[in-house]
């Protein structure tokens, strides 16, 4: 099995009478791009400074590369960006230069290639001046410094305009295929994860809702035919009869989960048994909704 990088164990952090996390568990496991999916103010942040040592927990345990004794050791094979944050007159080779010095790695060779892969190689002017994008980017070549195992990335995509989320989008796969490090980045935007992610972890009120896969989050998305007739019974013994099972009915609609890309066919077999299709559309659960219903469904399903 995949060892995991990254697991807490019933993380909990209180700020007087509220409680930010609430008995986090989960686990980021070695090559994952995980996404943490929350609504603003549902304790990723939180989490994060948890995890990287910026906040001490209220209770819990946080296990790093299976360690949970030292994590001083092992948070510094862990790279993080929250809120990028430089020296205003730096350009970005002057400010991977400083973290270098600050982190105690040799500079020659890690900015030039660093700066190279996020897309800043030949930019002088200061980070005062730098677009948000630009900012982005240069948090992320600032947590890749010293090839970390693990990077924490805290809403990448947060205030990007639809181009910049593009290009963030396809940085961070370029980061994970070029450095092989585990990531785990947060949104509240779940359909943009959804394209780069191989986990998912969704937060509500700082309590994890669950944990699921790829593949799994979009299982759970159903996707259906929905044909309107004059004749349901009649309509559903034709299409039984050409060996399409699992018909749902509904009213004077039929719900095939099966056949979705054979609907001419399908309109074929009704009108040929002179069945009247009144309508016929696919139907899909989107990922925001299968969001939505989880969060308003408490912790479960």
């Amino acid at each position: 099995m995949t060892q995991a990088v990254l697991r807490t164990h019933a993380l909990t952090k209180k700020y007087g009478g509220s409680c930010a996390l609430d008995g986090v568990s989960l686990a980021v496991y070695e090559g994952d791009i995980y996404g943490l999916v929350g609504r603003n103010g549902a304790g990723k942040t939180t989490f994060f400074k948890c995890v990287i040592g910026l906040c001490r927990p209220s209770a819990g345990e946080i296990e790093i590369d299976g360690d949970t004794g030292r994590l001083s050791v092992s948070r510094r094979r862990t790279g993080f960006m929250i809120s990028p944050s430089f020296f205003p007159y730096l350009d970005p080779r002057e400010s991977l230069e400083y973290l270098c010095r600050v982190k105690g790695i040799a500079p020659a060779g890690e900015v030039d290639r660093l700066l190279g892969l996020v897309g800043l190689a030949g930019v002088r002017k200061p980070f005062k001046s730098f677009s948000l994008g630009m900012k982005q980017r240069l948090g992320i070549a600032g947590a890749l410094l010293g090839s970390p195992s693990l990077v924490v990335l805290d809403e990448p995509i947060n205030g990007l305009d639809p181009q910049g989320i593009i290009d963030m989008r396809e940085l961070i796969k370029n980061v994970h295929a070029q450095t092989g490090a585990t990531l785990v980045v947060s949104s509240h935007i779940l359909s943009e994860l959804d394209m780069v992610a191989t986990r998912f972890g969704f937060i509500e009120q700082g309590v994890l809702l669950k944990e699921i896969s790829h593949q799994d989050l979009h299982a759970r998305t159903k996707k259906s035919l929905v044909i309107e007739v004059d004749d349901v019974p009649k309509a559903c013994a034709l299409l039984n009869a050409a060996g399409i099972e699992g018909i749902a009915a509904k009213g004077d609609q039929l719900v095939l989960q099966s056949h979705l890309d054979r609907a001419p066919w399908v309109a074929r077999i009704l009108v040929s048994g002179n069945i009247g299709l009144k309508g016929l559309h696919r139907q899909e659960t989107t990922l925001e909704e299968y969001f939505m219903q989880l969060v308003g469904g408490g912790h479960g399903d």
